[in-house]
This record gives C-alpha cells, structure tokens and sequence, in this order.
C-alpha cells in the first residue's frame, strides 16, 4: 500500500511532463496522424495463408508484430508488401527470444529455402549453448535452449556481436528489412518453466566455477548485464529510430534498461505475470510512460496493452481503454497470440486533456481523460480490483 502511494505521486508529476498529460497550449511537433485508439497487431506464427479480411484489418495497426524469422522469410514478403502499401506508416517489429535458439527443425532442406534465419541463427550460435552443472543442455522452456552469456568467466561479447551481425545481415539481403525487434523477454534470473524442470538434469552454472547460479553473484550480475548490453548494441548499430519493445519485468523497473527501449509490451495485462492487482497494473503504465522513462522512436513511444486471455474478464476493453488514458497501443486476443481481426468499436475521437487521477488507493481510485467524443472511466475498489471502466460518450445536445 506504501509503495502505491508512492507511485501515485510520482504518476501525478508524470502526467504533467509526459505527452498525456501536457496541458501547455504550444502544438506538438509535426507528425504523422493518430486515429485512437491506436492498435497493434500481435501474431506470432506464420502468417504467409492469410486471406485478404485478415491483411485488411491488421494493416489498421500502427504497429505490427511477428516472428522475425517470418519477417525474413520470402513466403512472407508478398503480404508485407501489402500490408505497407494499405498502411505506409505502419511499423513491422520482429518478435525475438532474449538469450534462446530453438531445437532444430529436422528438415533442414526447408528451413534453408523458407526459413533462412532460423537456420542461420541456429548455427551462429551453435557453441555458444548454456550447461548446466550435469552437463545437461540447458533449457528454460520446451525445445528452447539457453544461450550462454558468460565466456571466459567474463562477458560473452562475442555472441552479442555475432547476433547483430546476423541481423544487419538480414536487413540489408533479405529485402523486407524490419522496423525493430520485441524482445521476449528480459529477467534477471534464468527461469526454467516448472513443466520442463524434471527434464532439465542439474543446476545452472553460466561461467562453470562450480558455484551455482543462485550463490554467483558476479555470474547473477554478467547475465544481466548481458542483456542490457545487447539491447545497447542493437541501438549503436541501427539507430535511434530503430524500435525496441522489451517483454519482462526489469523493463517495467529498471531506467538503464528501460532507455534503450522504446517500448514495453504489457503481456497479460494488467496483472501481468506477478499477480498484480489491475489498479496497480495501471498504476505502473502511466508511471512506465512518463516523458524520459522510454526513449522515443520516430518521434513517440510505443508501448502495448495485450492479454493472452483477451475474451476473458473483458480484458480486451480494459486493455483499449487503459491504452486511452496512457497514450500507447492496444491489441485484442481471443485466447492465444494469433491476430484474428477486431471487434472492440470505440471511438473517441482525439484527446482533449490529460489523464487525471482522483481519489486514494485507501478507498475508491479512478483515472480519468477526455476525448472530444466523451471520456474515458476506469475506477477501483481499494482491494485494487475493477469498479468502472467505460468509455463514456458525450451525451447528445438536446433537440
């Protein structure tokens, strides 16, 4: 409860300096326009046998993200084309694992002429697999393998470099370059997903000294840091403009990770995966979206609001809402990451005022912002669950 109130104060001058809270008279700077609420499509398997409806609606997002692996690929470049040309200020963002490579598909023959990039992946970074203490292959999740991010008892520079390399190569061959990388995810603490675990035979043990991961310090420290370091690397090689969006909860938390990205995608929003209540979910993305705590891409943040369990809860409303009053996107999900279209039908207008904070986390809290339609409405009982949330239009003048 402490640190709401904490949180809330901060919010209250975040509002005030960020771009959902400007209250100056002075216009923004020139840039492309936004229609609200501002979605984003999330698909992330193969996507080369969608149909025209399909292509047509996702290319209603500002932003877009798949496999990068199928953003390369040459089945994939005929439906990308298309979705640039319906949309040309769309943005395509390949979706990546932090720190894993996939087992290998047994067809090889097919990856190399439909998949090069996974392919090519796999083997850059063939001898820099992650053992663990039994030397076992060390994986966090079923056919994904742990890269090692420590070599020599230091960092393992190497296979930043040998990842960026690969993707530079990519964009400048494979002729359907992306607009940025979603990184899946950031932790500071290799989880191994409880379903694996009995298959997963000894310790984590990153630099082998024989100390496991969880008594290492300096190796608790380098595998982070490794992380912070190829996002920094990324930015170095292609440019501010170039969109990071980071997955996991050190993005949410820590501003020397946070700067290099320039957006966070909110998975299971808004409790996310560590039981938050949804006021503090809320809470935390107007505090994320604070001017400063992102770096801007192409003149703007780009945050998500997403739910797995979209069609559950009315979590797919409460993420277009909540993306109203934080000034960042949405998407809808019907119960897995495949795009299939939308059916939310909100229409704001643009917005005419900041997001506005009224009452205490001790009793009833509600966030509101105006748009020229109407307002948007999202309150909370003190236990921090849903009370309100609504889009509320402007009643229509009387005859």
């Amino acid at each position: 409860m402490h640190r709401e109130k904490a949180l809330l104060a901060l919010i209250a001058v975040a509002l005030v300096a960020c771009g959902c809270g400007d209250t100056s008279t002075d216009p923004p700077p020139a840039a492309v326009p936004r229609d609200y609420p501002e979605k984003s499509a999330v698909h992330w398997k193969s996507f080369e046998s969608w149909d025209t409806g399909t292509i047509e609606a996702a290319a209603e997002s500002n932003l877009i993200i798949f496999p990068l692996a199928w953003c390369y690929s040459t089945e994939s470049r005929g439906i990308l084309s298309e979705l640039r040309r319906l949309n040309p200020d769309i943005q395509i963002i390949g979706y990546q694992s932090v720190m894993g490579v996939t087992t290998l598909y047994p067809d090889t023959t097919y990856l190399r002429t439909t998949l090069p990039y996974v392919l090519d992946y796999y083997n850059a970074v063939r001898n820099d697999w992650a053992w663990t203490t039994a030397g076992d292959t060390l994986m966090i999740w079923k056919d994904l393998i742990t890269l090692n991010p420590v070599k020599n008892g230091a960092l393992n520079v190497e296979l930043i470099e040998k990842l960026v390399d690969l993707i530079a190569e990519y964009q400048s061959s494979s002729g359907a370059p992306v607009d940025g990388i979603m990184h899946d995810y950031f932790s500071t603490y290799p989880y191994i997903n409880p379903s694996i675990r009995d298959s997963v035979i000894g310790d984590v043990d990153f630099d082998g000294d024989g100390i496991i991961f969880d008594n290492d310090t300096d190796e608790q420290g380098l595998f982070y840091l490794w992380q912070k370091e190829y996002a920094k690397a990324l930015r170095e090689r292609f440019g501010d403009d170039f969109i990071q969006i980071g997955n996991g909860r050190p993005v949410h938390e820590d501003a020397a990770l946070a700067h290099y990205m320039n957006g966070i995608f909110y998975e299971l929003y808004p409790n996310n995966c560590w039981s938050w209540t949804d006021r503090d979910g809320l809470l935390r993305l107007l505090d994320n979206q604070r001017d400063g705590y992102l770096s801007k891409a192409k003149g703007r943040t780009w945050s998500l609001c997403t739910n797995e369990r979209g069609n559950a809860n009315s979590n797919n409303i409460f993420c277009l809402l909540s993306s109203l009053v934080a000034g960042c996107l949405y998407t809808e999900m019907q119960g897995s990451y495949e795009f299939s279209g939308w059916t939310l039908d909100v229409e704001p207008g643009t917005p005419t005022g900041p997001a506005v904070i009224e009452g205490s986390v001790d009793s009833t809290l509600t966030v509101r912002r105006p748009f020229a339609n109407g307002e948007v409405k999202l309150s909370f009982y003190d236990t921090g669950r849903r009370l309100e949330y609504a889009f509320l239009p402007t009643p229509a003048p009387a005859p």
